[in-house]
């Protein structure tokens, strides 16, 4: 099941509705910022248009960044990344949000980010927070452009909303 923040149950869409939990969407400026990548190591293979580091990765484009142990990224013909995997102990992710609300974070053991449909996946310990509210999982969908998210695998979901305290 697909869940959006204002579709949860009555509970949440009251807190929706109340300010208490906001929806959340990716800085839209950072999509079209260049993508700068750093690593101690890096294979290019061009042949099937495809790039790996490996070694302390670094990832950044606008505010976002991305740190693991190993990324690999599947290139469109146009070279602009297609699928960005990255492993790490745990990898992490971090990216500035519209109109001033912060941060969102996320960790896990492996991510994915699919540049096509703006999603990122938390595979493995998945934890994704926002100021103090975090959710945690097996696996994670968090849909950045439509500020929605599903959680659930193996293990339970655990979320934990905070109250601002204004």
């Amino acid at each position: 099941m697909f869940y959006s923040f204002s579709k949860w149950s009555p509970i949440l869409g009251l807190l929706l509705g109340l300010g208490l939990i906001t929806p959340v969407r990716a800085l839209e400026e950072d999509a079209k910022q260049p993508i700068y990548i750093e690593a101690d190591e890096v294979e290019v293979r061009e042949s099937d248009n495809t790039s790996i580091y490996v070694g302390n990765v670094q990832v950044d484009q606008g505010s976002m960044q991305l740190r693991a142990d190993h990324v690999t990224v599947y290139h469109r013909a146009d070279r602009q990344p297609r699928l960005i995997i990255a492993l790490g102990q745990p990898a992490s992710y971090k990216q500035l949000l519209d109109d001033d609300q912060g941060e969102v974070r996320a960790f896990a053991k492996r991510m994915e980010f699919d540049a096509d449909k703006d999603e990122l996946v938390l595979i493995g310990e998945g934890l994704l927070i926002q100021g103090e509210d975090r959710l945690t999982g097996e696996r994670i969908l968090y849909d950045r452009a439509k500020a929605r998210f599903r959680a659930g695998g193996a293990g339970r979901v655990k979320i934990t909303i905070t109250p601002d305290e204004s």
